[in-house]
């Protein structure tokens, strides 16, 4: 739960408690303390008032730097309501769902106030595998888009991760585990008042859990910060990033017992795998106007080059043959610079309390080439010709925001916000020297009230409308030149958020949270069901429910958890002569758990564990409708009627030991999925009447073995 010391709680009017909105329960660490307009870092930490009336969840490095993750992106389901779509593909970016948003294009993911999504694979595509948890000071999870400071590919939500900047501490973590798991990981920061360094470092490699599956990556990050006088900060972030890996495919159902990983047809089942590096550098700075006002800069640029291999498998029946079987090899440069400007104004207006907060901000992508190739079956990775297509993109987001915060009574403060985006785009074919541009302008209104009744209670709610690209606008290659056509011109996707929500904490050792939500969406992307083309008119719904508590129980021990339950229909959405209003959306799941009791004993040393339980249950990969518009039957090929494809229900148990002494040292013992709970990853290409598809898995009964030192100086 996030909370502020200020003198006058924001707070919202009870006669809109009868609104809809959500709240959210997390085991954050630091959460309260007063807002210091020198510790706010647009685009990093969100110190001020527009999460106190929303949903946001906010976990500290205590929270997320002892576990062990498959990727770190399974830190973010520590928030209820959002979810990771693993693709068992090793170093494949898992998809991020919040709130049931399964467009990768409707998540913004920013780690110290950089984006990390990239145009390499997938619309939005991010890799979280950037983040070390070790470096982590906070780490925000904003539903929907709540925040002003965030506009493209945060209409679904935001996670916007800050680092350490500063301090005296010296951290490692060592682990070893299954398949030959090593993962190393360590900060070092030193802070004499005037100038602060960190770095922070990661060595990563595990054989995997299936043939042809090896998986390798180092980060590298690099923060400087000088105190050049009592008013100017400057700061300067560097950060390196390399990652390559083997994947064993998506293998046939039917066949999964005889086939561990997708053949190429040179025996080698050297096929599924890629490589991807990165580079960002970004610089900062802050002053200080007077006590009530400053101004903040940041510029920042960011390279990144990727290679993908993807070879198609074969279900039961198929032979290779035509372009059966054989692989795709994508590259890709992902390149771009942002920058932008903040002024912060917190102090009395009438007498009482408020904040003032515009600013610009401007991104652009640069000519981000991107190739395709075919290869065919049989010849490994060996590229014998041309690209089968060679494009690039140009992108520019320009935009300007502007928040106002003010104490109306001592028990209610009210909050409203807006941005502006302009976004314009040029798409050329390199081989055909064809372009096409396209601009769109969006306006994102957000208002929120916070009411306090009485001491431990907060009553919120908040509405705020936000935009996404299509996923044609990063997506397939065919797909791209539809989104950048000045002819049609197709809307920017709009996303309306209404959250209503309570935090109550009837005792110290006790906290309590409770919400429910609301999303529309408008001109989502539909296909004509006679000509095929690509259409703006889908319409879909989003609401559900989320509560949360944490709880102390006795010296040393913690009880903490949330539920989430979603609901995700189409209100208005036509494809292949198929009519899906009132379907599900798939990959939703309709309920999300965390359930976890914790013990450290007090005192320098001492045993210590935590026992944890995660359920995501009720998905559904397809849920057609039985009939076609015109009447006729839904119907396989093979003249079997299509049903709802649902996922497996998904219950694992995590558990962890340790042993702390003097102080400065710990052993942990982790066994992750204790039960050993086979669960299908992602599957597609369901054939209806033999039952076959393709599958990967998810990762088996794993155990760990955890060393970590940590000097920290006061």
């Amino acid at each position: 739960m996030f909370r502020f010391k200020t003198k006058a709680p924001s707070a919202m009017l009870a006669a809109v408690a009868i609104c809809l909105g959500a709240v959210s329960a997390s085991p954050a660490e630091g959460q309260g303390g007063a807002a210091d307009l020198s510790e706010i870092d647009v685009r990093g930490q969100l110190r001020r008032g527009e999460l106190q009336s929303t949903s946001a969840t906010v976990l500290g490095n205590k929270d997320v730097s002892d576990r062990v993750n498959y990727q770190p992106s399974d830190l973010f389901t520590m928030s209820p309501g959002v979810s990771v779509l693993q693709y068992g593909e090793s170093g494949v970016s898992p998809n991020i769902q919040i709130r049931g948003f399964t467009l990768m294009n409707d998540k913004a993911i920013y780690l110290d106030g950089i984006p990390l999504h990239d145009n390499g694979h997938q619309s939005g595509f991010t890799d979280s595998t950037v983040v070390m948890p070790i470096e982590i000071e906070s780490m925000e999870i904003i539903k929907g888009p709540a925040s002003v400071l965030y506009g493209a590919r945060s209409a679904g939500g935001t996670i916007a991760i800050q680092t350490i900047k500063g301090g005296n501490l010296t951290r490692l973590n060592a682990r070893y585990g299954s398949w030959n798991d090593v993962n190393v990981t360590g900060i070092l920061a030193r802070d004499n008042g005037k100038f602060a360094q960190v770095y922070a470092f990661e060595e990563f490699h595990t054989d995997g859990y299936r043939d042809n599956s090896a998986w390798d990556r180092q980060n590298f990050s690099g923060s400087w910060t000088y105190n050049a006088t009592e008013k100017l900060q400057v700061r300067f972030n560097l950060r390196a990033f390399r990652a390559e890996w083997d994947s064993a495919g998506y293998v046939s159902k039917i066949l999964n017992g005889e086939r561990d990983a997708v053949d190429d047809g040179t025996g080698s089942k050297n096929n599924n795998g890629g490589k991807r590096s990165r580079f960002d550098g970004r610089l900062w700075l802050n002053y200080m106007l007077d006590n009530k006002s400053q101004l903040t800069y940041y510029a920042y640029g960011t390279t990144l080059e990727f290679t993908r291999y993807m070879r198609g498998a074969l279900l039961v029946g198929q032979t290779p043959g035509g372009t059966v079987g054989n692989m795709s090899l994508q590259f890709n440069k992902h390149r771009q610079w942002g920058t932008g400007i903040t002024y912060n104004w917190m102090g009395l207006l009438g007498g009482k309390d408020a904040t003032f907060t515009a600013g610009f901000t401007f991104s652009k992508d640069i000519d981000s080439p991107r190739q395709d190739f075919t290869v065919p079956w049989g010849q490994g990775r060996r590229i014998t010709g041309p690209p089968a297509s060679d494009v690039s993109l140009s992108i520019s987001n320009p935009a300007v925001l502007a928040e106002f915060t003010y104490q109306l009574v001592p028990q209610l403060n009210v909050r409203v916000g807006a941005r502006y985006d302009w976004l314009s785009g040029k798409y050329t074919d390199n081989l055909s020297g064809a372009n096409s541009k396209v601009s769109h302008t969006f306006f994102s209104p957000k208002v929120g009230v916070l009411y306090t009744p009485t001491e431990g209670l907060d009553l919120y709610a908040n509405f705020s409308r936000g935009f996404s690209m299509p996923s044609t606008f990063y997506g397939g290659l065919g797909n791209m030149n539809n989104f950048f056509n000045s002819t049609t011109n197709p809307k920017l996707m709009k996303r309306d958020q209404y959250e209503l929500g309570a935090r109550y904490a009837p005792a110290d050792w006790l906290k309590l949270e409770l919400g429910v939500f609301l999303m529309k969406t408008f001109n989502d992307v539909t296909t004509d069901p006679v000509t095929g083309d690509s259409e703006q008119t889908g319409k879909t719904t989003r609401r559900g429910v989320e509560f949360g508590f944490d709880a102390s129980l006795a010296p040393g021990w913690r009880l903490w958890g949330n539920y989430a339950y979603s609901d995700a229909f189409y209100d208005d959405y036509k494809a292949g002569g198929l009519d899906y209003k009132g379907r599900r959306i798939p990959l939703v799941p309709r309920h999300l758990a965390n359930l976890e009791l914790s013990y450290q004993q007090p005192g320098e040393s001492g045993f210590g564990g935590r026992v944890s339980l995660r359920l995501e249950h009720d998905m559904v990969y397809s849920d057609e409708p039985p009939a076609r518009i015109n009447g006729s039957a839904n119907a396989s090929p093979g003249g079997r009627i299509r049903t709802p494809w649902h996922a497996d229900d998904i219950t694992y148990v995590d558990l962890q030991l340790s042993y702390r002494f003097n102080g400065n040292h710990r052993i942990l013992l982790d066994v992750k999925n204790v039960f050993d709970k086979r669960y299908e990853g992602y599957k597609y290409n369901r054939n209806y009447d033999t039952g076959d598809y393709l599958v990967t898995y998810r990762n088996p009964r794993a155990i760990y073995l955890t060393y970590q030192l940590n000097f920290d100086q006061k």
